[in-house]
């Protein structure tokens, strides 16, 4: 139930590229609406309006995951004025370098996303897949900063 997520109005179309200035260096991800178009857009959107420039990545796992998105670096919420979002998983695999949405349970997903390092079989079906990175983005540890995003095109 519910209202319909306000990002139907603007759906992202088309994959994006979001490159971002870390502590580790440049890195990147593709995002694909085709995976998940509402949170692709969310996460677009909130890259678009600043909202990660500064975001302090608050979750490394070593080969497991890096993670970040939460508001005051904590692991716990998301940006002010927007409901989460349903989930949008798939059968598809977790397979290394793919990004995923960060869950609190069903129907919780927002701005927190993650990296995985290795195949993680565990969370097929049960996180919405958005796209694939590239870069060191194992070499975080906890308290690293994304400094700013760069969205392409």
């Amino acid at each position: 139930g519910g209202p319909p997520p306000a990002e139907l109005g603007s759906l992202v179309h088309a994959p994006v590229t979001v490159t971002y200035d870390t502590d580790v260096g440049p890195l990147s991800m593709t995002l694909d609406p085709a995976l998940a178009p509402v949170i692709v857009t969310r996460v677009v959107e909130l890259a678009r309006a600043g909202y990660y420039d500064g975001m302090v990545v608050h979750r490394v796992v070593p080969g497991f995951v890096t993670q970040f998105g939460a508001p005051f670096g904590d692991g716990s919420g998301g940006p002010a004025g927007k409901p989460a979002v349903r989930c949008e998983t798939s059968p598809l695999p977790f397979l290394p370098m793919a990004v995923g949405v960060a869950l609190a349970g069903r129907d919780t997903g927002s701005s927190q996303i993650f990296v995985t390092h290795t195949r993680t079989p565990h969370l097929d079906g049960q996180y919405a897949i958005i796209g694939n990175a590239t870069g060191p983005w194992a070499s975080f540890v906890d308290g690293d900063l994304i400094r700013g995003v760069k969205i392409t095109p």
